[in-house]
């Protein structure tokens, strides 16, 4: 069950340092409270749009064979979700299924906002396999969702293979 069936994924401008660590579900309706209208300074949110190249089409479900045009600088819708008598979720990397006793919510493929330079930090979020593409105008460019890939070395090679992306889960319990 979806607390929110639609909203906007949202971070920090591509080229500007500040804002959060992580990027934000805003509603599609949002509420305001007291506020001005000066020019947005750096730390602002900004719609984020995916960075999806043809040869990551392949990997979503659902694809019309758009190649990279139906994903690639469109507007990434979220949704928060709620599932009613389990108390807890979890995001795996680099796995595909749950743990035994956990249901599986989604899979899909770890991805991450770009950061700035002055900025070096994002989240790492699941983006479900079968991803959507909000409404809105393409390639603003005010954020960007990448895939996430592996650097093997600390990472044991054998396991961890460099420059694989890396594939995700979403367990409720």
């Amino acid at each position: 069950m979806f607390l929110s069936p639609s909203g906007y994924a949202a971070g920090h401008h591509v080229s500007q340092g500040g804002g959060g660590s992580n990027q934000l579900c805003l509603p599609e309706e949002p509420q305001w409270k007291n506020h001005t209208s000066d020019t947005p300074p750096s730390g602002s949110l900004y719609g984020i749009v995916y960075r999806i190249h043809d040869a990551h089409t392949t990997f979503f479900s659902g694809v019309n064979n758009g190649g990279s045009t139906e994903f690639h600088n469109k507007p990434v819708p979220c949704a928060v979700c709620y599932v009613p008598h389990r108390s807890a979720s979890l995001m795996i990397p680099a796995r595909t299924s749950c743990p035994d006793s956990w249901t599986q919510e989604y899979t899909g493929y770890l991805m991450s906002e770009h950061s700035h330079p002055a900025r070096q930090t994002s989240t790492y979020i699941c983006v479900d396999e079968a991803p959507e593409v909000a409404p809105g105008p393409d390639n603003l460019s005010h954020a960007i969702l990448l895939f996430v890939k592996v650097g093997c070395g600390t990472l044991p090679c054998l396991k961890y293979h460099n420059g694989w992306e890396v594939a995700c889960v979403v367990c409720s319990k």
